[in-house]
């Protein structure tokens, strides 16, 4: 996989992964939202509940004192009368009223309340503020509608003078008026709404919707009456909560996908378009387009690689003039001396009588002859291994080793050059440079293998072996680490000649390999891959 692909898929699946999350963390923090929601409604119920209480409890304890009041307890005196007006006056109760043990009304004083003197004799006995009150509580009544419309909270006290029940001491206020709700409408806004019900009856409601377009709700009860105090919140909030929620959550979700993207993009140009260009690079290197340059970006290790790039690929510019310089003047010169060389040679050889000079002169011509075919071998190197990126096309690997044995047979008549096994619908890549190779082989075994070469061909679904085989004492250590191993000549460790050379250049080029074994006699077995015939 390319780096720039494996680069997007990590940056995808990172994107991927972080969306998820994002995603889960949305729906984590609506869960939240809501349940955030509903704590707020649960502790505004609560408080406003805890205010009524606190607001009733302070109700109680003026009722309550106020019930001890001299005079208080005077049935139809004038003290009583005064008593009644003075706590009209000076408290928030809108009214007062004092009803006998025997349940019979005996004053009752008030601001739009019922303060009607006809009160006055009536029985009230069978109401139950009164009852709670002659058991010796001090209670607050449930909300009623007074026979003035209004609604009505009445928060009565027993009368006890020398442990006797003298009667109840009652004071009433109306629930719409006064300081009893007047904390609760900071607590209903525009969002949400608060009710207090009493015997399922509404007592008080302030805030915004209707109590039928609650989203969420939370009560709490009310110690001093057992009232239920409704917290709700509407839809429409809530609904504008989860909106905001979703808002950021989609912004961070984009802030995330955009750094991923910015990363993205500094990788590309920090990595994989420098290693694009040297890859880029590298490739014109390999099809000997030497002096290529790149220019990396970036930091400043990349520029260094650039700059080392750029100057080994002028150094091998350098190198490919100057050794194809070298190569040619040698080549041609070589060619030229040994042409003359051998000619002179020939001349002794035919006109000088002294056996010894001419036999001196073959030997100068022989040498010459094995100098110039040194210099054709060298022309094939670079004729064949240089010729270009494609090598030659594949040919039937029984052609190739029958058209070599017949021509070392022509050329060496005195050696024996066998061939054994060659399939004649097996075809080998680059057919003529294996059959330089095979040439190389089968030469090397004539002239250094005792004059005989036994060539076996064998071959499987995937690869050719072509093995050659001499008589001689062996192949010297130094010549088979060209074939098997990495090797570096030098002044002292180097081979004989170029022929070994040539075997491992072609078996590198076209993707196979060699080896070589040692056992009264040398095998060299060179493997390439099967190809289809051309």
């Amino acid at each position: 996989m390319r780096l720039r692909t494996r680069v997007v898929a990590a940056l995808l699946a990172v994107a991927v992964v972080l969306s998820l999350l994002s995603l889960a963390g949305f729906a984590f923090y609506r869960d939240e939202v809501v349940a955030q929601e509903e704590r707020d409604l649960a502790r505004t119920a609560q408080s406003v509940a805890e205010q009524i209480d606190i607001v009733l409890s302070e109700k109680k304890r003026v009722v309550s004192l106020w019930s001890l009041r001299p005079g208080i307890g005077d049935h139809g005196s004038a003290s009583q009368e005064e008593a009644l007006r003075t706590f009209v006056a000076a408290t928030d109760f809108s009214g007062a009223s004092v009803i006998a043990s025997n349940g019979t009304m005996t004053a009752i004083e008030g601001r739009g309340i019922e303060s009607d003197q006809a009160l006055v004799g009536r029985d009230f006995s069978d109401r139950r503020y009164f009852q709670r009150a002659m058991s010796g509580e001090t209670y607050v009544s449930d909300p009623m509608r007074a026979e003035s419309g209004n609604v009505v909270v009445t928060v009565s006290a027993p009368i006890s003078r020398g442990g006797r029940q003298l009667g109840t001491f009652n004071g009433a206020f109306h629930v719409q008026r006064g300081d009893l709700f007047r904390g609760i409408a900071a607590a209903g806004d525009e969002t949400g709404r608060i009710t207090v019900l009493a015997n399922d009856s509404v007592v008080f409601e302030t805030g915004a919707g209707e109590s039928g377009d609650a989203a969420i709700r939370s009560t709490a009860t009310v110690e001093n009456t057992g009232w239920t105090v409704v917290a709700t919140t509407t839809e429409a909030a809530l609904q504008s909560r989860l909106r905001a929620a979703t808002l950021l959550q989609f912004g961070t979700l984009a802030v995330v996908l955009l750094s991923v993207a910015a990363l993205g993009g500094w990788l590309y140009r920090e990595y994989v378009h420098n290693f694009e260009r040297l890859v880029a690079g590298f490739g014109a290197l390999v099809v000997g387009d030497y002096g290529t340059t790149v220019s990396l970006s970036g930091s400043t290790e990349w520029q260094e690689v650039g700059d080392y790039f750029n100057e080994l690929s002028e150094t091998l510019a350098r190198r490919r003039v100057e050794v194809a310089v070298l190569n040619r003047v040698l080549r041609h010169n070589l060619r030229n001396a040994m042409t003359v060389v051998a000619g002179n040679a020939d001349y002794l050889a035919d006109h000088v009588e002294d056996d010894r000079l001419a036999d001196v002169a073959v030997r100068i011509r022989d040498r010459s002859e094995s100098l110039l075919a040194l210099a054709e071998r060298a022309r094939t190197v670079e004729s064949t291994l240089r010729g270009g990126d494609r090598p030659p096309p594949a040919r039937p690997v029984a052609d190739v080793v029958e058209e070599t044995a017949a021509g070392l047979r022509e050329e060496y008549p005195e050696a024996t050059v066998a061939v054994e096994g060659a399939p004649p619908a097996v075809a080998v890549p680059g057919g003529d440079l294996v059959a330089v190779a095979v040439d190389e082989l089968v030469t090397n075994a004539v002239v250094h293998g005792g004059g005989t070469a036994r060539i076996t061909v064998g071959a499987d679904e995937a690869s050719v072996s072509i093995a050659v085989a001499d008589e001689g004492p062996g192949m010297p250590a130094v010549e088979r680490r060209i074939l098997e191993e990495p090797f570096v000549e030098t002044a002292t460790d180097h081979g004989t000649g170029l022929g070994l050379w040539i075997v491992t250049w072609i078996v590198d080029r076209l993707g196979g390999d060699v080896s070589v074994a040692v056992d009264g006699g040398t095998t060299v077995t060179v493997r390439f891959p099967r190809a289809e015939a051309e």
